[in-house]
């Protein structure tokens, strides 16, 4: 057996009733460019859901009305009666104002922002429902893919120089997974945990305005502020991290947050493992917050990772490979108090987790459709189950 060597990548569902209303294969566009529009939220006061890269969303629901949300573009709020018969929905931009002078005070706004976290966000115990897909590809090719439902219980939404332990217990509800592996193949990655993932996405810069650069810039949307940051000072990798907030005027919320490790990519060094030189080539996370009217607070309504890695090719590996790493998290039922019934360690990588597959559940939710290139996945290793000697194959389904 061939030595391999390893990479780590990172560092209430609502249960369908009948009269069930279902939107399936829809694509929203741009109005005028007719560009797919990827992360809009479509959501009710039950449900919950997001579009894919490519425009398109699935929605089930028990309930009548229907609301579409993307920063910088008009709201759309409607019904089910309206749209569906509809295969695509329009959405409207924003206009810009051109003459609009733009006052550079993007650290003021920041320390605002932050001075306002307890005011906009809950800072104590509490639960939510999510889905997660993470989804590993060898150029280009997909090799692995999870998809899990669950329940997580927080300590806080936000570590903050006063609160600084946030805990998690997960419960998981309900898993598929699988993954096709060259035996030939001397390199294997690991799924993140839980734990690096959560705190990735508790990290909006609260314990660190000090080591950034701030600029205002001109917003898609007059009720909104997007303040562009960059670090002071250069990495050891040769690196200055950057991103971006997208803060709401009324109220200094934080309610879209955009991270991008890398901004030099030929000045970062190879690292060595085994005799296999490689380097990380992008790490960028993004977050999104959205107001739980209810509550009156903010929840983190999705998340995206988006990570790749190159190992150059040498005498035991063929030739130079791109790994790229994504994984979609989306909260469904924010800031409730069911029991967690913990089932899994949330230190443990999350592909080793173990739960039976359900047909029915994966056919009647929302969040995460299989799209083509994920049927064609799965196609692929159900062909090549019978070659045992060529292909290790770990699912549930």
């Amino acid at each position: 057996m061939k030595k391999r060597f390893v990479f780590l990548f990172f560092l209430f569902f609502n249960i369908l009733c009948y009269g069930q209303n279902i939107l399936k294969n829809i694509v929203i566009l741009d109005k005028y460019n007719k560009m797919p529009l990827e992360n809009v939220i479509i959501f009710n006061d039950k449900d919950n859901s997001i579009s894919n890269e490519d425009g398109y969303f699935d929605f089930i629901t028990g309930i009548n009305d229907i609301h579409f949300s993307k920063l910088s573009y008009k709201d759309i709020d409607t019904s089910f009666g309206e749209i569906k018969s509809k295969d695509t929905i329009f959405m409207e931009s924003k206009a810009i104002d051109l003459d609009e002078v733009i006052v550079s005070n993007g650290e003021s706004v920041i320390k605002k922002a932050h001075a306002a976290v307890s005011k906009n966000y809950i800072l104590s115990p509490y639960t939510e429902n999510f889905f997660v897909r993470c989804l590993l590809m060898k150029n280009d090719e997909i090799i692995k893919l999870q998809d899990i439902s669950g329940k997580v219980g927080r300590e806080t939404m936000f570590e903050t120089p006063e609160i600084k332990d946030n805990k998690y217990n997960i419960e998981i509800l309900n898993m598929r997974k699988t993954s096709l592996n060259e035996k030939s193949d001397i390199v294997h990655f690991e799924f993140p945990s839980f734990e690096s993932l959560y705190n990735m996405m508790n990290s909006i810069l609260l314990k660190s305005v000090n080591y950034y650069n701030y600029i205002e810039k001109k917003s898609n949307d007059k009720d909104y502020w997007e303040i562009d940051f960059n670090q002071k000072d250069i990495q050891p990798n040769g690196q200055r991290v950057s991103g971006y907030f997208i803060i709401k005027k009324a109220d200094f919320a934080i309610v879209k947050f955009y991270l991008d490790f890398y901004d030099n990519i030929e000045a970062v060094p190879y690292q060595e493992k085994k005799g296999h030189k490689f380097r990380t080539t992008k790490y960028i996370f993004m977050v999104n917050y959205m107001k739980n009217p209810t509550v009156g607070k903010y929840y983190l309504n999705s998340a995206v990772f988006d990570m790749q890695l190159e190992v150059l090719g040498d005498k035991k590996i063929e030739k130079t490979t791109h790994y790229d790493f994504q994984a979609n998290y989306i909260t469904v039922n924010s800031f409730t108090n069911e029991t967690i019934n913990p089932n899994f360690s949330i230190d443990k990588e999350i592909f080793k987790a173990k739960f039976p597959y359900s047909d029915e559940f994966w056919k009647s939710q929302n969040q995460l459709p299989l799209t083509k290139d994920l049927k064609n996945f799965l196609n692929t290793v159900s062909q090549k189950k019978e070659y045992k000697k060529e292909f290790d194959i770990i699912g549930n389904f």
